[in-house]
């Protein structure tokens, strides 16, 4: 996604740093472009306002900032600074340059296997340094992978922690931390999650960078959690060896998934590149360099206002600024070959003339003539009935030109500006695992235009993990209702909803289910393959990974590779 000019109501400056652009956006904050003191580029992370408000993540937020230090800088963007008790919480971390996973794919495709393999041993990486440091990152999706030149490197980690847990309206009614397209099944039935979360959402990354989809995704949340939590991805397109270490991570069983020192075992040495990415995803880097290249070069300007005449009215809901007072009646005309004054705009705010119209030439001066105030008619007379009448009119037809303006503003907005906007957000909606065609149709309903983490459905409230159509919302309502009413618990009638692919209570838990006491058939047959493959001499572990990779689940006598 390219940077993103600021606007009028964003600061200057976060903690000691100067802000220039947006990075990204997502659900939990954005991410924008500074320079320190030093001028060295920083990513600086500012979570949601509503986040803000809540003591209990500033608490958890500043344990997550203390733990995130400890993680090694290697695999992922160092923590170099944080503001956990500042009014808007911030994170800076140093600025990667290269393309997100997600961006490379959607604009230069999926990445040949030879890439996904050293994808995939970055990434375990990346994860056996974070959960060293008693981490779990709990969104790991393509936005949130640089392909650097040195390799991937994995970023916004800790605040998705921050923000789940406790018992406080942090997550807002039905919402689930993590991306549903790259959850895991434990995330999604809002179960305890452990580091083989993580590793369940690495699997389905490894196949997004092979297919360009997540393996999950579906146009409809609920449909996409539904296969996530029976853990049933769709790995047509994935080479064989990708295809046995994905599967192996997006097991359903958290223990039965590998762990990233394990995982990196198994895909084995990398031979080092000196350019690791293919030379589609290294002109995306070469062009934001250029980009970040513009942007600071040009940001040591200062911008000067200056004072053309009287304040033009605008729109109400952005800040005006407003010139110094003219001089006293008595003071000496003014110069015009003088310097004109600056205006210098105070500390945190930014001035409203967009930077890209500063150093264009200002539009000719307003007649700067002031009419000496009126004469008081004399006593007795009576003021003209005529100019009476006018003036009326006049301030009528004043009133009606501001109605007018103030009513068609948000009709000016620049073409360019809201196709940005619509490629913005259907790309931050395809990170988050949903199609193509779903993302337009939340974008063409979606009067904000901008990507909140959920499919917006047209009403007046986003669709959020557990919400769906208003056909499938009764269905969920009638299901549960049902269930409970034959003496189930709450939480097992939503997974056996969720296992359930008829969306119909039958009087009892559907067999997906945990409590339901029926045997799974996936784990009969994997049972009799891996007995039988056994049988033959091969060891567990290599009938697992030929399970893992064989589509007919049924052993022929010999190892799938």
């Amino acid at each position: 996604m390219p940077m993103q000019p600021l606007s009028s109501n964003d600061p200057d400056q976060i903690g000691p740093y100067r802000v220039f652009a947006e990075l990204g956006r997502g659900a939990m904050g954005r991410v924008l472009l500074g320079a320190g003191p030093d001028g060295r580029p920083v990513a600086v992370k500012v979570v949601r306002e509503w986040l803000a408000e809540e003591e209990e993540f500033r608490a958890r937020f500043r344990e997550e900032v203390r733990k995130s230090r400890k993680v090694s800088g290697q695999y992922t963007a160092a923590v170099v600074k944080a503001g956990p008790n500042d009014p808007v919480p911030w994170l800076a971390s140093e600025f990667l340059r290269g393309p997100t996973l997600g961006a490379a794919i959607e604009t230069a495709g999926p990445l040949p296997e030879d890439a996904v393999l050293r994808l995939a041993a970055g990434l375990a990486s990346a994860l056996d340094s974070i959960h060293d440091a008693d981490v779990i990152h709990r969104d790991l999706k393509p936005g949130n992978v640089i392909l650097a030149v040195d390799g991937p490197r994995v970023i916004d980690f800790g605040i998705a922690r921050a923000a789940d847990g406790g018992s406080s309206d942090l997550t807002r009614t039905g919402a689930v931390i993590g991306t549903p397209g790259f959850m895991s099944p434990e995330q999604a039935l809002s179960e305890p999650v452990t580091a083989a979360s993580d590793v369940f959402s690495l699997g389905a990354v490894l196949v997004m960078a092979c297919t360009g989809d997540s393996p999950f995704a579906t146009s409809s949340t609920l449909r996409t959690l539904n296969n996530v939590v029976r853990a049933q991805p769709d790995l047509t397109g994935v080479p064989a060896r990708v295809r046995a270490l994905a599967a192996r991570c997006m097991a359903l069983d958290p223990d039965d998934r590998p762990t990233p020192a394990e995982l990196l075992e198994l895909i084995g040495p990398v031979a080092p590149r000196s350019n690791p990415w293919p030379e589609a995803v290294a002109a995306l880097a070469d062009e934001q360099h250029r980009e970040l290249a513009r942007l600071l070069d040009n940001a040591g300007e200062a911008p000067t206002l200056i004072d053309d005449g009287p304040t033009l009215i605008t729109d109400p809901s952005r800040p005006t600024w407003v010139g110094p007072p003219a001089p006293p009646r008595s003071a000496p005309p003014v110069d015009d070959q003088a310097a004109p004054p600056r205006v210098v705009p105070p500390i945190g705010k930014r001035p409203s003339t967009p930077p890209e119209r500063q150093n264009r030439p200002s539009a000719p001066p307003v007649n700067r003539f002031s009419p000496p105030p009126p004469n008081p008619p004399p006593a007795g007379s009576r003021p003209d009935a005529g100019a009476a009448g006018m003036a009326v009119f006049l301030i009528l037809c004043a009133i009606a030109v501001i109605l007018v303006i103030r009513e068609n503003v948000k009709d000016d907005e620049d073409p360019d500006d809201t196709g940005d906007m619509h490629e913005t957000y259907v790309q931050d909606c395809q990170d988050a695992g949903y199609s193509q065609a779903a993302c337009e149709t939340s974008w063409s309903t979606d009067s904000s235009y901008v990507w909140t983490g959920y499919l917006y459905d047209g009403s007046t409230e986003t669709t959020g993990l557990d919400e769906t159509t208003e056909s499938e919302e009764d269905q969920y309502e009638v299901y549960i209702d049902e269930c409970q009413g034959d003496g189930y618990s709450q939480s097992a009638c939503e997974e056996s909803w969720y296992a359930d692919a008829s969306y119909t209570w039958t009087g009892e838990l559907h067999e997906g289910s945990t409590d339901a006491e029926t045997t799974d058939p996936y784990e009969s047959q994997k049972e009799a393959y891996l007995e039988e493959c056994q049988s033959f001499g091969y060891t567990q572990s290599e009938c697992e990974t030929s399970w893992l990779a064989d589509p007919s689940y049924t052993w022929t006598g010999e190892l799938f590779s």
